[in-house]
């Protein structure tokens, strides 16, 4: 919320699908299209998701998929 890195910013990659899974593999997020930033770190129904670790999936134009993580740590 405090403006820096508020969103997960995949314009450079040409995210075509992205999904976001909590540690227990639980997909908490996940948009299908032109993806830029979207995810700003709340699950699908738009409820703040806690600080953690989320692995994701993301699957580019070209049919590449790649895999790792994110922290999510709101310091207010």
């Amino acid at each position: 919320g405090d403006g820096i890195n508020d969103n997960f910013d995949l314009r450079g990659i040409q995210a075509q699908k992205v999904n976001i899974f909590n540690r227990y593999g639980t997909k908490v997020y996940s948009f299908n299209g032109n993806y830029t930033n979207q995810w700003d770190g709340k699950d699908n129904n738009g409820k703040q998701l806690p600080d953690a670790t989320y692995f994701y999936t993301i699957f580019t134009k070209n049919g590449e998929k790649l895999t790792g993580w994110v922290y999510i740590n709101k310091q207010f």
